[in-house]
Order: C-alpha cells, then structure tokens, then sequence
C-alpha cells in the first residue's frame, strides 16, 4: 500500500472528511486529495509528522510501502528507548531524528521488509557504536 492509499483509509478510519483532515493539518483540501491520489507527496516534514500524529502510527508506516503498522514501529520504539535509557533526553531525540531519516531514505524505495529491518539495525548498531566511542571519548553525557 503506497502512501495515499494509506492516508485515504486512515482518513476514513478515523470519519474525517478531506476538509477537516486539511484543517488538522493546516493544508488545504486540495492537497488531501492530491495526497491521496499520489499526485503530490509533502515536501514538508511537519505535515508528514501531523498526519502520522493524527493517525496514531509511525512516520515509517506512512511513508514506506509497508502494510504492517506493527513491525516497524516496534523496532523503532525499542531503539529510541534504547537511546533514551542509555544516553538521555538527547539521545531520544536523536534517535526519533535518525528513524525518520531512516524512513525517509526508504520511502518509495522497493526493499523487502526484511532488507529493511536489516539496515535499521545496522543503522542501529552504528549509531550504538558511536555513541559509545563518544562516551569513551568526552566522558558521560545525558
């Protein structure tokens, strides 16, 4: 399911109309309907974030061609808790910050959900490596 296949069945899950979807999000009708006829993607981050707000999943769902709401969001959800119990507040956002790009890099893309948990985790790992050698470096940071 791509993404304006997604937003429209979110959309109706929830009974909003275009209009009102538009209003929540501060966009106009005519960009819902654009959106979900895959005629126009947000170039704006904060609407993509909105819209998974709104739809209570993750922007990773939204944007790639998953059809599971679940799977990934439980690994996200692991590995930003992961940072924010190892390395703080910082360390949350900084997390959330690399999962969206993450999600961002696959959107549209054509990788198996199975590729792409495995580069999550390496991305993942990667980032746990890092941080580590940061620690080592400047000393505890939270």
């Amino acid at each position: 399911m791509n993404f304006g296949e997604k937003v429209k069945k979110l959309r109706k899950e929830l009974g909003y109309s275009q209009k009102e979807l538009a209003s929540n999000i501060g966009v106009s009708t005519k960009s819902i309907y654009n959106y979900e006829t895959d005629n126009l993607f947000p170039k704006d981050k904060k609407v993509i974030r909105k819209l998974a707000e709104i739809f209570n999943v993750s922007v990773d769902y939204l944007i790639t061609d998953t059809d599971n709401r679940n799977a990934l969001s439980k690994t996200e959800d692991n590995f930003i808790s992961s940072a924010k119990e190892d390395f703080g507040y910082k360390g949350k956002k900084e997390a959330e910050a690399l999962v969206e790009k993450t999600a961002a890099m696959m959107a549209g893309g054509s990788l198996s959900e199975e590729d792409q948990d495995a580069f999550f985790q390496s991305i993942t790992k990667i980032y746990f490596d890092a941080k580590a050698k940061a620690r080592e470096k400047y000393g505890t940071k939270k």
